[in-house]
């Protein structure tokens, strides 16, 4: 007999941050809470497949993400999920493409399930592993000025050394805050003052990655001001300062010669369609060095294609993870440790409750995980107080 999933539950999920989180460039405060559709697909062998429909949900109701979910994978065999040559992947199963294509997150959740009915990481699956760890850098530093006014910059600098305190040896701060919330240029010299107060209180060898949501967009003056001010303190990237465009990019190059940084620039994490024609041209012209679509939306198979296409062009894997809640973070070291030119995992550092725990953190890093699939289950105790607003389907 064929072995089949059985049956899926969906059922919504609180994830919660370590405390509450500002705004952003155009965004109001996130605040302390995300909401995860948690996804449980279990086999006939009893194997369980995990993942977060967030994207589908976000797209339309209970009702019609159900009906997607239940038409995509109950009753579906096993081995139908996944196409696989010589023990790795090569692409979607008989069929399941259309049902990928859009939702990538499914891929995710067949190398979870297939590689827990075969007894194998989704690693192996993947190709095998290409790092030991995986570095990850705290993605909680927002406009957390705006929280403590009092403060000003220096309460986005003791969040820093928090951080560092608590293990992380790499932060991205957001930037941009002349875009929406403050006048252009008190934006700006906003901004200068949180880098310059992250690095007294972070010292001299942590990473700083710089996020403006395209903040300087018009304002490239500014942005000229900005990068001239914090490129002596050090920045490893700066991200989406401006809207992707070639001729804003290549004024960015420009900038970055002119003052001597040897920061990357990364951007992508909205392009829907990887890799779009906009993009394209920054990468063919070298104008970006690091490329950012998400890692939950766009999966696993989707990011497999996205390495294809930037194959010999010297860009950066920085897979866009915020929003994912507790299962980006296991789905982004997974991805992580099969990916040659991966830089580093966006971490929310969620508290984690429903699901059983990360792999050990030392040094900035987490460790891999060494179970089948994406070496993580569900803590059902922790899911317990949750079950009362699952959503059940079975074959």
């Amino acid at each position: 007999m064929p072995e089949i999933i059985e049956s899926i539950t969906v059922t919504p999920i609180p994830s919660s941050y370590q405390k509450e989180l500002g705004k952003n460039a155009y965004i109001d405060n996130i605040g302390t809470q995300r909401l995860e559709w948690v996804v449980r697909a279990k086999s006939s062998s009893g194997a369980e497949g995990i993942s977060i429909a967030n994207r589908l949900m976000r797209d339309g109701s209970v009702e019609s993400m159900l009906a997607h979910i239940k038409g995509a994978l109950l009753g579906r065999e096993i081995d139908d999920l996944l196409e696989i040559s010589n023990g790795v992947v090569t692409g979607a199963g008989p069929g399941m493409d259309r049902w990928y294509r859009r939702n990538g997150w499914m891929t995710i959740l067949a190398f979870d399930l297939v590689g827990k009915v075969r007894g194998v990481s989704a690693i192996d699956l993947l190709g095998g592993k290409k790092h030991d760890s995986i570095p990850a850098y705290d993605t909680t530093l927002y406009f957390q000025d705006f929280l403590n006014p009092e403060k000003g910059a220096q309460q986005v600098g003791d969040e820093a050394a928090k951080a560092v305190a608590d293990g992380w040896r790499a932060l991205k701060l957001k930037m941009g805050r002349g875009g929406k919330w403050m006048l252009p240029e008190a934006g700006m010299r906003r901004d200068i003052e949180v880098v310059q107060s992250v690095r007294e209180s972070v010292g001299p060898d942590v990473k700083i990655y710089v996020d403006a949501n395209f903040g300087y967009d018009g304002r490239l003056d500014l942005l000229d001001e900005y990068i001239k001010e914090v490129t002596p303190l050090d920045i490893f990237w700066f991200e989406e300062m401006i809207t992707h465009d070639v001729d804003g990019y290549k004024a960015m190059r420009e900038m970055l010669a002119k003052y001597g940084s040897s920061a990357l620039l990364t951007c992508g994490e909205v392009d829907r369609d990887p890799i779009s024609e906009v993009f394209q041209d920054l990468i063919d012209d070298r104008l970006i060095d690091g490329y950012q679509p998400d890692i939950v939306g766009h999966g696993f198979l989707g990011w497999m294609d996205i390495e294809r296409q930037l194959k010999g062009t010297g860009v950066r894997t920085i897979p866009h993870n915020f929003g994912n809640g507790c299962f980006g973070s296991y789905a982004s070291i997974v991805w992580g440790a099969a990916s040659e030119t991966y830089v580093s995992l966006e971490d929310e550092r969620n508290l984690a409750h429903y699901l059983t725990p990360l792999p050990e953190f030392t040094n900035g890093a987490y460790a891999l995980p060494t179970g089948p699939g994406l070496g993580v289950d569900i803590d059902e105790a922790g899911y317990a107080p949750h079950a009362k607003h699952e959503n059940r389907m079975e074959a």
